[in-house]
């Protein structure tokens, strides 16, 4: 009898533990947001498509060489390579950041919103899940794993990119390769550590997009944007314009020195001879200091009010269900 209880116990064994690994609840509410939320993933490869399209069009009727000059000043073919390469990088990046930051805006004020006014929210509370690890995962799609991502499939757009118009079709007699691998490689390492500070910096815009969406009952976009009629009344009544100030610095790139003129040290001189000889990729980025943006008293304050902000979301949801 005993004999037969410890073979019974040895095989359910095995099926408790994969029952258990199947239903992590933060895995499971992850791939919920990537199943009711498909532009999440399609919006990102919606772009890698066009940008990939844009650069056949472009090897097909681009010129086939490339001039070893910057307007009238001569420059090294080692940073044209650079410049070229780091200009595709910021290109791709940009396209794909700003799509991103578009279907963020509207996943985090529906995310909530969406599940009360389609009464799913009933079937997700009477699963054995908290409010606050449903809140959390949404959070964490929209600071983490879709940043991720889109940071991953831009790697590889630039990778394709480059591989058809850089490199097969500007290059021979007159011209060059338009390809530098150290400088792609510094490119995307400076790119990941902005876009890391940059959804940092985001967190407590995100923070409350979620408290909106688990709050509003209707026109959930427009108390998104209710911080503009406060903007307008301050300006009316009192004629000042400290709120909208603010307003801007959390919207801007604050996290950067004002110091800092990145954009001047990227296109500058390293791309000329100089007197002293030929310059090096290395230079492409010299001065940029982005991990000071760490140390910003502001980014670690936004994300304490990004924390009190999913806390107040957390509180609402679990008391509001609208039926």
């Amino acid at each position: 009898m005993s004999s037969e209880s410890a073979e019974v116990r040895a095989a359910a064994a095995p099926q408790t533990a994969t029952r258990t690994t199947a239903t992590r609840p933060m895995l499971t509410l992850i791939k919920r947001e990537f199943w009711e939320h498909a532009a999440l993933w399609v919006a990102p490869l919606v772009v890698t498509a066009a940008l990939i399209i844009g650069a056949i069009f472009g090897r097909a009727y681009g010129p086939g060489t490339m001039p070893v000059s910057l307007g009238d000043v001569p420059a090294t073919p080692q940073g044209l390579r650079a410049i070229s390469t780091t200009v595709l990088v910021m290109f791709s990046g940009g396209s794909q950041y700003v799509v991103m930051s578009i279907v963020l805006w509207f996943y985090a004020t529906a995310c909530l919103y969406n599940e009360r006014r389609d009464r799913s929210i009933l079937f997700w509370k009477s699963m054995p899940v908290s409010d606050a690890k449903t809140v959390i995962s949404k959070f964490l799609m929209a600071l983490a794993v879709v940043p991720l991502y889109v940071y991953v499939v831009t790697l590889l757009t630039t990778l394709v990119a480059s591989g058809i118009i850089a490199i097969p079709r500007f290059s021979g007699p007159g011209g060059l390769s338009l390809w530098d691998g150290g400088a792609w490689v510094r490119a995307e390492a400076y790119s990941f550590v902005w876009l890391v500070l940059a959804v940092l910096w985001y967190a407590p815009l995100t923070a409350y997009l979620l408290l909106v969406s688990a709050w509003a009952r209707r026109n959930v976009q427009l108390w998104a944007l209710s911080p503009l009629i406060a903007i307008i009344v301050e300006r009316i009544a009192f004629g000042t314009h400290y709120l909208s100030t603010w307003i801007l610095y959390r919207l801007g790139p604050g996290w950067q020195s004002q110091s800092e003129q990145w954009l001047e040290r990227l296109f500058a001189g390293p791309f000329y001879y100089t007197s002293g000889g030929s310059s090096s990729p290395v230079q492409l980025f010299a001065g940029m200091q982005p991990l000071k943006g760490f140390g910003n008293i502001d980014l670690w304050i936004g994300l304490a009010v990004a924390v009190a902000f999913l806390y107040a979301a957390v509180r609402v949801r679990r008391y509001r269900d609208d039926t």
